[in-house]
């Protein structure tokens, strides 16, 4: 079975409702470890040319709006683009601006300085990062979000786009042709969700 399917993590589960519970923070700790292990902390480059670590620097405690683009597709990635910027504009009207994690398909081409120009021609959104790197860790991280990328082949990639609260372990897909502002609310009910800090409720 998929990991992804196994772990329900697309399956946008009901919030963890904490209630009167004093969080514990040795079990936050290990939710967090969880966390770590399932996404993984692969290195990967920003359109700054950094490095940055996968969980750590990317998801961690964020509320993010993920999705596959590359620099040369003519006519999907462009579209993604504009509907990513307008489903983040439609979540921060509500309160809860997301991060748009944008992850290139084709890492041999794609150089930080192209992923760069390529989100300018769009817009400026505060928080956008753009991600290429070796190869086999893109394909990594795909598969721990429930994606297939080939880099033999950069536009066989998904169009659909993963909104989540990291730290809740509350996810769901979202479809590109899903109203911005249908979409956008989503994320920012995410937003709300209290963070996991129950160990029973952070198991993978």
């Amino acid at each position: 079975m998929n990991p992804i399917a196994r772990r329900g993590l697309l399956l946008a589960a009901p919030a963890l409702l904490l209630g009167g519970l004093r969080p514990d923070p040795a079990a936050a700790l290990e939710c967090d470890r969880r966390e770590r292990e399932y996404f993984s902390n692969r290195v990967l480059i920003n359109q700054h040319g950094q490095p940055v670590r996968f969980y750590e620097d990317v998801l961690r405690d964020r509320t993010v709006l993920v999705g596959w683009i590359f620099t040369s597709c003519p006519d999907a990635c462009p579209l993604l683009a504009a509907r990513s910027l307008q489903i983040a504009d439609a979540a921060a009207r509500a309160g809860a601006p997301p991060r748009i994690v944008h992850l290139s398909t084709d890492p041999r081409t794609d150089r930080p300085e192209k992923l760069k120009a390529w989100a300018a021609r769009f817009g400026d959104y505060a928080d956008w990062v753009l991600l290429t790197g070796a190869p086999a860790d893109l394909r990594d991280v795909a598969r721990r979000l429930g994606q297939t990328v080939n880099e033999a082949r950069p536009d066989q990639h998904t169009t659909l786009m993963l909104g989540g609260n990291v730290a809740a372990r509350r996810w769901a897909k979202l479809r590109p042709d899903l109203p911005p502002e249908a979409a956008g609310a989503q994320l920012a009910d995410f937003s709300l969700v209290p963070r996991a800090v129950d160990a029973a409720a952070c198991t993978s």
